[in-house]
Formats: C-alpha cells, sequence, structure tokens
C-alpha cells in the first residue's frame, strides 16, 4: 500500500512541474507573438454553419 502512495506522489510531483515549465514557457511566448501581432496578417474567421438539418447519405 505504501509502494502504490509513493508511487502517486511521484508522478503527481512530475505532473506539476511539467505543468508550471509549461506555464512559465506559454507566458513567455505569448509575450514575443504579441510584440510581433501588428506586423502579422489578420485572416478572417468565418462561423461555422452548425444548424443545418439536411443529412447526407454515408453509403
Amino acid at each position: 500500500m505504501t509502494t502504490f502512495f509513493t508511487i502517486l506522489i511521484v508522478l503527481v510531483c512530475v505532473n506539476t512541474a511539467m505543468m508550471l515549465v509549461s506555464l512559465y514557457g506559454t507566458n513567455k511566448n505569448s509575450s514575443k507573438v504579441s510584440e510581433n501581432l501588428p506586423d502579422a496578417k489578420i485572416s478572417k474567421i468565418y462561423p461555422l454553419d452548425l444548424t443545418t438539418g439536411d443529412y447526407k447519405k454515408a453509403v
């Protein structure tokens, strides 16, 4: 039983460390992206048409 909890605690600690590293890297990258934003071309985003009730036969 103690082996199970030891492995569980180790895995939770590794997961927490990986999340912190990932979040730290994301904050660092987001500042770089916002600096380059005026130079980038802004693309149009079209809405999805999810209200259609027509279904096509698959076979």
